[in-house]
């Protein structure tokens, strides 16, 4: 793979109306759409001998002095680690080794790390997850649609429609040429698998480029539209040695 970085140049403008129909077989179509896209970034082939470090360093449109700092940890295949940081206050975290070793951190809500449950920490992970909201589709009972190819500002795109349960329903708008996911619209309407309950989200999450790491490709530009503000995310990636005490100690 070349070394270069890949950029995808969007605008984040509005629809331009459909160019095609839905596909007969929406549901196959749909997973084969992302099954390409994750075949693309090539999650599995992270190394094993090595922890993929992750920072990326965020700030909003408002406010573009203040920044944050995330902090991720992954060791495959699944040794995860995740911080928060402000400054040089740590916000929140969380931790695993991945065998019975889960922890969570959240500045002014618990004391200190504290020992969850392995349910509580799966419900927090999500938020740090690099691979992608589609990652985990099959084991999060997601339900995916085809609807169609489109035209958006002149490039053609596959979308599709994702329903999660406990989630807001989300369209996915993969570049045809490219297969790389570029933006995420959240609608307003509830999974059908959920109790109703309303909660702050994006309005939509997009994807400016992408980055090789060795033999696999994650994004390094995003933005997102939340709460009438935009908020940026720059992420740098490296591996660095292997340090067993990164999934098992505060």
């Amino acid at each position: 793979m070349k070394k270069a970085t890949i950029i995808l140049t969007i605008l984040l403008a509005g629809w331009l109306g459909a160019s095609g129909q839905n596909s007969r077989n929406a549901v196959d179509t749909a997973e084969a759409v992302v099954q390409r896209y994750y075949d693309l970034l090539n999650i599995e082939g992270i190394r094993r001998d090595s922890i993929l470090y992750m920072e990326t360093v965020s700030y909003k449109r408002s406010n573009p002095s203040d920044t944050a700092i995330l902090k991720r940890w992954f060791l495959p295949p699944n040794r995860f680690r995740a911080e928060l940081w402000h400054g040089d206050t740590l916000l929140e975290g969380c931790y695993t080794d991945g065998k019975g070793i889960y922890k969570e951190y959240h500045l002014g809500v618990i004391e200190g790390w504290v020992t969850v449950a392995q349910s509580r920490y799966y419900a927090l992970e999500p938020g740090y997850d690099f691979r992608g909201a589609l990652y985990h589709r099959q084991a999060d009972g997601t339900v995916l649609t085809y609807n169609g190819s489109w035209n958006y500002n002149g490039q053609a795109v596959d979308r599709v429609y994702a329903d999660t349960p406990m989630q807001y329903c989300r369209n996915f708008l993969f570049e045809k040429d490219n297969g790389l996911l570029f933006f995420i619209e959240v609608t307003n309407k509830h999974s059908e698998y959920t109790n109703h309950q309303t909660y702050d989200h994006p309005d939509w999450h997009a994807f400016h480029e992408y980055q090789p790491v060795g033999n696999v490709l994650l994004p390094s530009v995003e933005s997102y539209q939340m709460n009438n503000d935009v908020v940026y995310h720059f992420t740098k990636y490296r591996y660095i040695p292997l340090k067993a005490k990164t999934f098992t100690e505060n």
